[in-house]
C-alpha cells in the first residue's frame, strides 16, 4: 500500500505543531503497512511563486492511483479527486477563519490579500471540496469550515495528541542543569516572534513584570511579520524536541498570547507537564477550557495578562494542583494512543 502526505514544509527541519502531526501520521501509516512519501516545498519541483501548488503538483505526480493521500492545510492544491483511492484533507486552522476574526485590522498582517483570497478562497475551498474526508483538529476549526466554506460532507474532529514524554519532572534538578535560580518565579513564552503568536503582547508583559518574573523564551523558526526579539532574557533557539519537556518543567507558568490557534500543542504539552497556562481566549479551544479556569484572558491587552501573572505568583500552590491533578487528566484525554485509534477510523476505514 502506498500513501502520500502533503505538507507545506519539511517536518524534519521545521518543528511546529502541524509538522509534529505529519510525523505522527507517517508513523501510524507505516505501522499499518503503508509505504509513505512526505511531499513538501523542499522536495517538490519549483515553478512560479506559489509553493503550495508545487507541493500539490508533486503529490499529484507521486500519487498515480495510490491508496491514500493526506493534505495538511493548504498543501495539495491541485490534487484533483480520483488521483488517489482516498483523499483526506486535514485542517489545522483556517486562513478564512483567522481573517474573519480580524477583518478590520487585516491590513496589519503580512500579505493579507494573498493569504485571504489565494490561501483561503482558492486553496482551502478547493481542498475541502476535493477531499473524500475532512479532519479538523478542534471543534472550533470544524465550525470555521462550516461557516466559511460550507461543504456538504461530514467533518471529523480529532484533537492533536500530546507525547508521553511531556510529564511533571523534578523542577529544582532541571533548573540547576540550565543555571536557573531554583527559587525564582519563572515564566515561559514559546512561539514565533510575530503578531500572530502575540509576541508584541509578550514584550509588553515582560516590560511590566521583569522585576517579578525570571523570563524564558523559546523562539521557533518561521513567521513573516517578525518583531525584534528581546535580548535581555534567557533565550533558547532550535531546541531539540526531546528537550522540550525539560524546558516546560523549568517554568512556573507559560504565557501564550496567540491571536489564533487550531488546537495548540503548546497548551496541552504545558498542562501535561503540570504547568499552568495563561492564554488569550482566541487561542483556547473549547476542549481545553476546563483545564485553564481563571487563566484565560478575554481581551488582547497586556495589563490583563500581567494581572494573571501576578495572580499565579500569589497562588504558588496552583502549580502543585496542576502537577498532581491536571497533568494526568490532560495526558489521558489527549494521549497519542487515543489519537491513533481515532485517526485509523477516520482515514483508513
Amino acid at each position: 500500500m502506498h500513501a502520500v502526505i502533503a505538507a507545506l514544509v519539511d517536518p524534519y527541519a521545521f518543528k511546529g505543531g502541524t509538522e509534529r502531526i505529519v510525523l505522527h501520521t507517517k508513523d501510524l501509516l507505516e505501522e499499518e503497512g503503508f509505504k509513505v512519501d512526505i511531499v513538501h516545498k523542499d522536495n517538490s519541483q519549483k515553478f512560479g511563486d506559489y509553493f503550495p501548488l508545487w507541493v500539490g503538483r508533486e503529490a499529484y505526480l507521486r500519487c498515480d492511483k495510490c491508496d491514500l493521500v493526506i493534505a495538511n492545510n493548504i498543501a495539495g492544491l491541485g490534487l484533483f479527486p480520483g488521483r488517489a483511492k482516498r483523499f483526506v484533507a486535514m485542517f489545522h486552522g483556517l486562513y478564512l477563519g483567522f481573517f474573519g476574526m480580524y477583518e478590520t485590522e487585516a491590513i496589519n498582517f503580512p500579505d493579507y490579500l494573498g493569504n485571504k483570497y489565494i490561501n483561503g478562497y482558492i486553496a482551502e475551498v478547493f481542498l475541502a471540496n476535493a477531499a473524500d474526508k475532512i479532519v479538523a483538529v478542534s471543534e472550533h476549526v470544524k465550525k470555521e469550515i462550516e461557516q466559511h466554506i460550507g461543504v456538504d460532507k461530514d467533518i471529523t474532529v480529532i484533537n492533536n495528541p500530546v507525547d508521553d514524554a511531556f510529564k511533571p519532572m523534578d523542577k529544582a534538578k532541571i533548573r540547576s542543569m540550565f543555571n536557573i535560580p531554583k527559587d525564582a518565579f519563572v515564566g515561559l513564552y514559546i512561539g514565533r516572534n510575530d503578531t500572530t503568536k502575540g509576541y508584541d503582547i509578550f514584550r509588553e508583559v515582560v516590560n511590566y513584570t521583569y522585576r517579578d518574573v525570571f523570563w524564558l523564551q523559546v523562539i521557533s523558526s518561521g513567521g513573516l511579520n517578525q518583531i525584534p526579539i528581546l535580548e535581555d532574557i534567557t533565550t533558547f533557539r532550535q531546541v531539540p524536541f526531546g528537550d522540550m519537556p525539560l524546558i516546560y518543567n523549568m517554568a512556573d507558568f507559560v504565557l501564550f498570547p496567540s491571536r489564533y490557534e487550531g488546537f495548540p500543542l503548546t497548551i496541552v504539552e504545558a498542562l501535561a507537564c503540570g504547568v499552568p497556562v495563561i492564554a488569550s481566549k482566541l487561542a483556547v479551544p473549547i476542549e481545553v477550557e476546563d483545564y485553564l479556569k481563571d487563566l484565560v484572558v478575554e481581551q488582547m491587552k497586556a495589563d490583563e495578562f500581567v494581572e494573571k501573572v501576578m495572580s499565579i505568583k500569589k497562588q504558588r500552590w496552583l502549580g502543585e494542583y496542576y502537577r498532581e491533578v491536571i497533568s494526568e487528566k490532560v495526558s489521558r484525554r489527549f494521549s497519542l494512543e487515543s489519537w491513533k485509534e481515532k485517526m485509523k477510523k477516520a482515514i483508513l476505514l
